[in-house]
């Protein structure tokens, strides 16, 4: 039996190697080489969109109770006062029932409400973060041309 040595096998296995038409490594792949196009999403070419957002038919436990100002009180009739319940929202002079909730992470929601309030009916979304603790809500705009100065709120006792 004949041996190859190191230094005779060398040469055979680079001239091997430059006539492959693989890639190096997976990622190196043309899109023409494989026949899939990377998408702006982030996806590979098979049409599918982004992710769905998950959804919840109520607001998540961590988020519910009486939330207010640092300055406030909590009492009822503080103006920045909202009481989180499952499916409705109070606000100092406006009501708001749950239309939606899309759960971006266990700190982050985002909720579609009616609104009713001063005798008129609204639609408006908010998306509310929960600090690590729990206890500091911070209410956000979702549509970036709304005007909403985003003021934590501390969980009441």
């Amino acid at each position: 039996m004949k041996r190859i040595t190191f230094a005779a096998a060398l040469p055979l296995a680079l001239a091997i190697a430059a006539c492959s038409d693989r890639p190096d490594s997976p990622g190196e792949a043309d899109a023409s080489e494989t026949g899939l196009v990377v998408e702006p999403d982030g996806g590979i070419g098979d049409g599918a969109g982004p992710p769905e957002p998950v959804t919840a038919d109520s607001i998540p436990v961590a988020f519910l109770g009486v939330w207010d100002t640092a300055d406030g009180n909590c009492a009822p009739a503080s103006t920045m006062r909202t009481d989180i319940g499952p499916e409705t929202m109070q606000f100092y002079e406006s009501h708001g029932d749950v239309t939606r909730v899309e759960v971006d992470s266990p700190q982050r929601i985002v909720v579609s409400l009616t609104m009713e309030g001063e005798g008129e009916r609204w639609q408006m979304a908010r998306m509310f973060t929960l600090s690590k603790d729990g206890r500091t809500l911070t209410p956000s705009a979702v549509d970036a041309e709304e005007q909403f100065d985003p003021i934590p709120l501390i969980k009441c006792e």
